[in-house]
């Protein structure tokens, strides 16, 4: 009598597609099917963390929160997916150096992992700064709306105004005088100006999209010796009044000011 006994090839872990899985590095196997998910399961869970605790405006404009944190859950939604399905990975062909890559990949990957876990959130720093001149390149807009002529003739409210607001308004005006007198309170870090001795800028961080587009704007502050009080990156308040710079590429700055060291604020950059 023929042999009744039904054969296993397409039973769990008898298959071909088994059996090419089994041939494939165990390494190799981690690399394909969870690294991925891994570092894209890692990155939505520190972006959700860093909304949670208001830390996301350390790297991002405050526009891009509620798509920043949407897509954040959709990669976490597509990270869980990926677990409860089943991919096979697929044999490579064997290539001297191949393992040394996959190792590589996977020391690679769990840097960046670890640094996402483990650095804590900052702010861009003073160093930064001095890679990216002051005052270059974000000072073309408006100020609250409005261009640097119509708003010296609006009376407006100075006391509102921010550093990016002052400094745009320095930048642009075409009549300095008409500002000299005028009272000025902000806060920032401080950047010493190189070119100019006793003269720092109390200086922000413009954010148009992200972090990696900051650009540094400030205000200058003639206090002759400040260097013996204040430290590049030391964040100050200061108070005084526009006066004629001694320096042709200062024709304001902040005279007789009084600088008070104060803690870096919960929301350091202008936007």
């Amino acid at each position: 009598m023929p042999d009744q006994t039904p054969t296993t090839h397409g039973s769990h872990g008898n298959g071909p597609a088994a059996a090419a899985a089994a041939r494939v590095p165990l390494l190799e196997r981690l690399r394909q099917r969870w690294w991925g998910v891994l570092l894209l399961v890692t990155a939505a869970v520190c972006i959700l963390w860093l909304a949670s605790t208001d830390r996301l405006g350390l790297y991002i404009h405050p526009r891009y929160f509620v798509f920043t944190v949407i897509m954040a859950l959709i990669a976490v939604a597509l990270g869980i997916v990926s677990v409860l399905v089943h991919v096979e990975v697929e044999e490579t062909p064997r290539r001297r150096g191949r393992t040394a890559l996959q190792i590589a990949s996977v020391l690679g990957s769990l840097a960046i992992v670890g640094a996402m876990v483990v650095l804590p959130p900052s702010t861009l720093s003073v160093a930064t700064a001095d890679q990216r001149a002051v005052n270059s390149g974000t000072l073309a807009g408006e100020i609250q709306g409005k261009d640097a002529q119509t708003v010296l003739t609006s009376n407006p409210d100075f006391s509102s105004f921010g550093i990016k607001d002052w400094a745009t308004l320095l930048r642009q005006t075409t009549r300095p005088a008409d500002l000299e007198g005028r009272a000025f309170t902000g806060s920032g870090f401080v950047i010493a100006d190189p070119d100019a001795s006793g003269v720092f800028y109390v200086s922000r961080f413009v954010v148009n999209c992200c972090a990696v587009d900051a650009q540094p704007v400030g205000v200058p502050v003639q206090l002759d010796g400040w260097e013996q009080e204040f430290t590049a990156g030391d964040w100050v308040e200061v108070t005084g009044a526009l006066v004629a710079g001694d320096v042709a590429h200062l024709p304001l700055v902040v005279g007789t000011p009084k600088v008070t060291a104060i803690d870096e604020p919960a929301d350091p950059y202008d936007y």
